[in-house]
């Protein structure tokens, strides 16, 4: 990363609620029609939502990646729509954006940040991101998804639980519910949040539920034989979101690996701290948002440079890589893995792991 690059990165998160207040404030200024649905206080509500779109710009500035930011650009603008708010209002913002950065940044960094948001607005009206429902009941594992997620959002979590019990008739099906039904329902869940379909407490109550429901279900699996390697799975400081991680975990721990599951939102030092204390063969980080990238760029570094930064391998994977080619390897993982089974596949070949090694 150049010094330019990481200057911009560094001034576009500190300041992004200064920029974004000021680019709120024109466009409740030019678009009085800016302020309705938004609550008793609309340049607040804008305020947020455009310091959320400097942070992302200043993550893919630093990951060196447009595109980045274009996708970024394209999710909002959806989950926006959906939200009720108008996807004109959006582009206004982000041209005020562009105009507040044009006289605030210095001239040295300027024309980079301008670029990338060009490219977002210039990409602004092609075919938008669907957020619709996509838990259609179609096969029978779709629809136990479905009538598990009804459970959820019913706050019957014994109901929830039985039906995915009831699911699991031999340990060879633990895997198919994991990724058909349990993080199929997951991801619908998140999509009704993002678009306001449901709130931060039935979101989290389902959420906790999964959890709970993960921990019986992995009781029932099959346990390929030890191959002598440990696997510490965790989230980075800030993502506060693990039951993806938590499925990685799992996958890892079936096919015989030792796991340590650290959870969500794991400070960099007791990240490095537990690396070293379990003697861990592969760490596999998650983060769920493009804002939380450099801290995993952060969170390796801090690895590498400890007692066992030559020895362990490190993987990386999370919503916050999905869209961006190479990224994980460009911030200084080993690898990437975009699925449970993925992410065990990408792990073992990492540690030398052969075919005949693991069963």
């Amino acid at each position: 990363m150049s010094e330019n690059v990481e200057f911009l990165a560094r001034l576009l998160k500190t300041g992004a609620r200064a920029y974004a207040a000021y680019a709120a404030g024109e466009l409740i200024e030019s678009r009085s029609d800016a302020v309705e649905g938004l609550g008793p206080d609309p340049f607040a509500a804008w305020q947020s939502w455009l310091a959320v779109r400097v942070e992302e710009l200043g993550a893919a500035v630093a990951a060196e990646q447009p595109g980045l930011f274009t996708s970024q650009v394209h999710w909002a603008k959806a989950v926006s729509a959906a939200r009720g708010v108008s996807v004109e209002h959006f582009r206004a913002g982000l041209a005020g954006l562009r105009g507040v950065l044009a006289k605030e940044l210095p001239e040295t960094v300027r024309p980079l940040a301008i670029r990338y948001l060009d490219e977002a607005l210039a990409a602004f009206d092609q075919q938008p991101t669907d957020v619709s429902a996509r838990l259609l009941p179609d096969t029978p594992q779709r629809q136990l998804a479905s009538t598990y997620l009804l459970a959820l959002l019913e706050g019957d979590r014994r109901r929830a639980s039985r039906m995915i019990l009831d699911a699991v008739d031999r340990p060879q099906a633990v895997r198919d519910v994991y990724l058909q039904v349990l993080l199929r329902a997951q991801k619908e869940l998140g999509r009704m949040w993002l678009t306001g379909e449901i709130n931060v407490a039935e979101e989290h109550f389902a959420s906790h539920t999964t959890k709970m429901v993960m921990g019986q279900v992995l009781c029932r699996a099959e346990f390929e034989r030890p191959v002598g390697k440990t696997v510490l799975a965790a989230a980075v400081a800030g993502n506060r979101h693990d039951i993806g991680l938590c499925a990685v975990a799992d996958f890892f721990e079936m096919a015989g690996w030792r796991t340590i599951q650290l959870g969500a939102d794991v400070p960099t030092s007791d990240l490095v701290q537990a690396v070293e204390c379990f003697e861990v063969d592969l760490v596999a980080l998650s983060a769920s948002l493009s804002v939380q990238i450099d801290t995993v760029k952060t969170a390796i570094r801090a690895v590498r440079s400890g007692r066992r930064g030559s020895a362990v391998k490190i993987l990386a994977g999370g919503l916050a890589f999905a869209n961006a080619d190479n990224l994980a390897v460009q911030v200084g993982a080993d690898g990437y893995g975009a699925d449970p089974d993925e992410a065990v596949s990408v792990g073992r070949r990492l540690v030398g792991l052969l075919p005949e090694d693991d069963g």
